[in-house]
């Protein structure tokens, strides 16, 4: 192909001016047409997963060439200057149309959202994001250390800014911090206890309405409250009051929030941190009752997990940006968030449309129950609610285990130690005397050596049974005299009593909570199999823990039942079939505590909570046919 160029005009010139980009800024030897670039362009923001390399093998496959890496360097320069040139026009057309605002991507990137008519009704809240963070878009350290280009984005949160919050507090070990999007759309409740919860669910942090708003790169493990922080301070800097944020351990988040240095925008922007639908089914009772989407007014049928959907899209950019420089890892990141963002908007009215369609089914489908319900039991929509206040007193009113009680446990399982251990040595003790007779010894050796090893066995076994009883008595005495007791307790006496049926308590709960930490490490492995991209190795580890965490649930679930017929107050018997669902995780918390007689209210009924359940499901139905109603016009 013959290439026009004026005596003056540099090469890149007059390349492009026949289609054409070169290689290099000066000589260029080998050049790629526009059209192979913006082919590789569309492939790339849609198939994130297809590499340089493997866009070069295929254009040496069509042009009978053979492959080496030089012609992929090549092709990875011209594509870098492709790109630029496109990033180059398209801040020339927003400067333009007046879209160069440093906030106008996220201010405008959902017209249902952000676009406001004259006199629209106000939504309390006035817009939902979720914040979560993903691990698989990692860079190795170090990676393309000498590429010294700055790559500019809107969607990341710098390390500078994000470092102003790094002496601020600390999340509890095991949170992270990272990325964000939006989902269209005070005060938090004291003295909630999240160690349960943060157990539960060790995460990062990002935002969510299926459109990316911010992105922040974590860095250093150790640092983990910074990124949440300065996620969070951007959302309150660019949209302002009234929001609420989905967030994984929302419920203990708050308390983190309330320590730093954000305290007071957030709480002057009536900003409330809750946990996600899905996730929040791991945290404990009260917890839900105080931060699930279930039980939250004015959010509608939305769940806050939009940043598993973005995470699952963008873990497909991960395999070819491991190891790339930290321009080219910013670049295909911000290259698949843009593809992404404008797929949700193309898709706005469908999704609109969509949850217009489930809000009524859920309305047709749940309301003959909750109606039937009602009328059986003579109540009312206020009912429900009350309920749901009850149970949030009573969890309340629980207090912790006195000392007493705790001493008076440990007692009486230590005299049933010592009961063991004295039947145990009495039965040793019982033979006096090893027979023998003159077959049993040898001319030489004495006695035979298979009676030497038996004798010593039972010498041993004495003398463990003994050390074992010695043990036991001495940690019978030792309690004794902690508690001031003159005269040992026996099984007929009051307070032997009260102590065994305490100890038979905790013994029950202690299976609960056995059984519960079970069915959540089962569920979660089951959503990691479903990871696309997931390898085979990762997979076949992951099939083999799920067979085993079942068997393990079956033999706890077991334990459970066995313990759960010889309560005071007997519980009921447990199916496989019944546990092994997120919608049963908050009935455990019911069952530690049924001592109390609560299974005799009528919010304790598997078959009121239920109902009560699909009650508050058709009343966010209802919302979300409101808040669409809003966005529509």
């Amino acid at each position: 192909m013959s290439v026009p160029q004026a005596a003056d005009e540099l090469a890149n010139v007059s390349l492009i001016n026949v289609g054409l980009l070169g290689c290099s800024p000066i000589q260029p030897k080998i050049a790629v047409s526009l059209q192979c670039l913006e082919l590789y362009h569309q492939i790339r923001q849609r198939k994130p997963s297809f590499s340089v390399q493997a866009m070069v093998k295929v254009l040496c496959a069509l042009h009978n060439r053979s492959y080496f890496q030089a012609l992929q360097d090549q092709f990875a320069i011209a594509f870098d200057a492709y790109l630029d040139i496109l990033r180059r026009i398209q801040e020339l057309a927003n400067i333009a149309l007046k879209r160069d605002g440093p906030h106008w991507r996220m201010l405008h990137s959902c017209p249902a959202c952000d676009y406001k008519q004259e006199n629209e009704p106000a939504l309390i809240p006035a817009r939902m994001d979720s914040m979560d963070g993903n691990s698989s878009l990692k860079r190795v350290d170090g990676s393309g250390h000498t590429d010294e280009r700055v790559f500019k984005t809107s969607y990341l949160i710098s390390p500078d800014k994000v470092d102003t919050f790094k002496d601020d507090v600390r999340l509890q070990p095991g949170t992270h911090g990272t990325a964000i999007t939006d989902t269209a759309g005070g005060t938090t409740p004291a003295g909630v206890s999240e160690s349960a919860c943060t157990d539960n669910w060790k995460t990062a942090n990002t935002i969510s309405d299926n459109t990316v708003k911010t992105l922040a790169e974590m860095r250093r493990s150790g640092e983990l409250a910074k990124y949440a922080l300065a996620t969070t301070n951007k959302v309150l800097d660019v949209y302002g009051p009234n929001g609420v944020m989905g967030y994984d351990i929302g419920c203990s988040y708050q308390k983190t929030v309330d320590a730093s240095s954000i305290s007071t925008k957030a709480h002057s922007n009536h900003h409330r941190f809750i946990v996600n639908s899905f996730h929040g089914h791991a945290h404990n009772h009260r917890c839900q009752l105080q931060f699930h989407p279930l039980y939250q007014h004015g959010l509608g049928l939305e769940d806050l997990e939009t940043c598993e959907h973005i995470f699952s899209g963008s873990n497909a950019v991960a395999p070819v940006i491991r190891h790339a420089s930290y321009f080219h890892w910013l670049q295909f990141i911000d290259l698949h968030f843009q593809q992404w963002d404008s797929d949700r908007y193309l898709e706005l009215s469908k999704f609109l449309y969509n949850n217009y369609q489930q809000a009524l089914a859920i309305i047709d489908d749940l309301s003959p129950a909750v109606k039937e319900l009602k009328l059986v039991l003579k109540i009312s929509d206020g009912d429900f609610e009350r309920w749901n206040m009850e149970e949030l007193e009573f969890l309340e009113s629980l207090t912790e285990e006195t000392e007493e009680d705790i001493d008076a446990m440990t007692y009486v399982d230590a005299l049933q130690s010592l009961t063991k251990a004295e039947a145990a040595y009495g039965s040793v003790m019982t033979v006096q005397f090893l027979t023998y007779t003159p077959a049993d010894f040898t001319p030489s050796h004495g006695l035979q050596r298979n009676q030497q090893v038996f004798a010593r066995a039972r010498e041993a076994e004495r003398h463990a049974a003994h050390r074992k009883l010695v043990l036991e008595m001495n940690v019978v005495d030792d309690i004794k005299r902690h508690m001031g007791i003159m005269a040992r307790w026996q099984p007929q006496d009051a307070k032997y009593q009260e102590g065994l049926a305490y100890l038979t308590n905790q013994r029950f709960i202690r299976s609960v909570e056995q059984l519960q930490g079970l069915v959540i490490q089962r569920l979660f492995e089951l959503a990691k199999a479903n990871i696309a991209g997931t390898g085979y190795k990762l997979r076949q580890h992951i099939s083999n823990a799920i067979s085993r965490r079942s068997a393990a649930i079956r033999t706890a679930l077991e334990k459970y039942n066995q313990l759960a017929v010889v309560q005071t107050l007997p519980r009921e018997v447990l199916e496989f079939s019944e546990i092994a669902s997120y919608a049963w995780l908050g009935e455990f918390d019911l069952l530690k505590h049924s001592r109390h007689r609560i299974l005799e209210k009528l919010w304790a009924s598997k078959g009121n909570r239920e109902v009560a359940n699909n009650f508050f499901k058709i009343q966010h139905a209802h919302e979300e046919v409101r808040h669409l109603n809003v966005e529509v016009t």
